[in-house]
């Protein structure tokens, strides 16, 4: 990933332009700078007392632009949830967006803070017809498999909840009734909106109110699409779909393997229309626009929580659940660490010396930039390949 962005000066190219957010080049200078001195460096000594041996431990980025620091993110994630979540039948849902609103919600990136609250209704209104409390968590994606912007809301819900006397029933979606729904709460919300927003060059010639309730009323005609997946005995399948894009970039690192630092790089995807693999070959600079363009907005939750899993009634109802379901309760989930991941995937402990196998022992550290002069040395920071402790 960082030879992508380093290599022929594509990087420092974009930065020369126009139109990135600063998150873009907050988030990308810090993954460049990861794991190099830049960042700062803890200096470890081995605890014999005897072996001269010393070790120099760079500081990582804790960014979700970086595919590293997301590795540790995404498997703290997934086990938490894992640990929490009940042992039922989950339904996995995705509610997408016709794509004539896609740019709307490309240049208005506020709009994207209401989707997954707008697609849980759905659920949530079913089940409350019912007089059950269900759980549900989602997640906002805004891209598909080509890396185009392409937002939608990936949705796991219990197929079952609670009812008002803490017993646990069965429940079932009607499809047709949640895609009703779903295009008609993104079409008031949107219509609310008139007037606050800043439209896209393709949708220039919207001038007054009765043009923008023309778009939004017509816009995708009937194909507003949910596509709901077969139903599972429990959520560790869609925790473990979605834990592999939410904390990392919208591209794995191995999907890039062959790059050599050419002008074109291509790479494979699954066409859902046709289920067939297809490949895609791009510039170097358009692929980075393409993953930068995902880069969330400071702050913003990729993952939401509803009905009984919401933080601020989890504790109450969460008990409740696994009672109903005869299941104990959970403990703490126990925090990983990169010693204990890097010991499970290389076998090797980081912190045994190398020379005698004593312990390393923590002595000094050396700070390093900060994201705000990172961010003023971004062209100095994109052209370097490494940097030595």
């Amino acid at each position: 990933m960082k030879n992508l962005f380093t290599a022929n000066g594509g990087w420092p190219g974009l930065l020369e332009g126009s139109g990135l957010r600063h998150i873009e080049v907050e988030s990308v200078s810090k993954m460049l700078a990861s794991g190099t001195s830049i960042l700062g460096v803890k200096h470890c000594t081995c605890g014999s007392g005897h072996c001269p041996h010393v070790k120099y431990r760079c500081n990582t980025c804790h960014c979700r632009a970086c595919p590293s620091c997301g590795k540790k993110a995404t498997d703290q994630w997934m086990a938490v949830q894992h640990n929490r979540l009940p042992d039922c039948a989950w339904y996995h849902l995705v509610f997408t967006l016709p794509d004539t609103l896609w740019p709307l919600f490309f240049h208005n990136r506020a709009l994207l803070d209401a989707l997954c609250r707008l697609a849980a209704d759905n659920l949530l209104y079913a089940a409350r017809r019912r007089g059950l409390r269900i759980g549900l968590f989602g997640a906002l994606h805004t891209y598909g498999r080509r890396l185009n912007w392409h937002p939608h809301v990936h949705l796991s819900a219990t197929a079952g909840g609670l009812d008002g006397q803490g017993v646990w029933k069965n429940l079932a979606f009607h499809e047709k009734a949640m895609r009703r729904r779903w295009m008609w709460n993104v079409r008031n919300y949107l219509l609310e909106q008139w007037g606050q927003l800043v439209l896209p060059p393709e949708l220039a010639h919207i001038t007054c109110e009765s043009d923008w309730r023309r778009l939004v009323l017509t816009a995708g005609g009937q194909h507003w699409h949910i596509y709901r997946s077969k139903k599972t005995e429990n959520g560790r399948k869609t925790v473990n779909y979605l834990g592999r894009y939410l904390k990392k970039p919208p591209i794995s690192g191995s999907r890039l393997a062959h790059y050599t630092s050419g002008a074109t790089l291509s790479f494979t995807y699954l066409d859902h229309r046709t289920q067939t693999y297809q490949q895609e070959s791009l510039s170097q600079a358009d692929m980075l626009r393409r993953v930068v363009q995902h880069i969330p907005q400071k702050h913003f939750r990729m993952i939401r929580y509803f009905g009984f899993l919401a933080n601020r009634v989890c504790g109450k109802y969460l008990p409740q659940v696994y009672e109903a379901l005869k299941m104990a309760k959970p403990g703490p989930t126990p925090k990983l660490y990169f010693a204990q991941m890097a010991k499970a995937f290389l076998n090797v402990d980081p912190f045994s010396c190398v020379l005698c196998g004593a312990r390393m022992v923590y002595t000094a550290a050396i700070s390093g930039l900060t994201v705000k002069g990172l961010v003023t040395h971004a062209h100095a920071i994109a052209r370097m390949r490494y940097v030595r402790a």
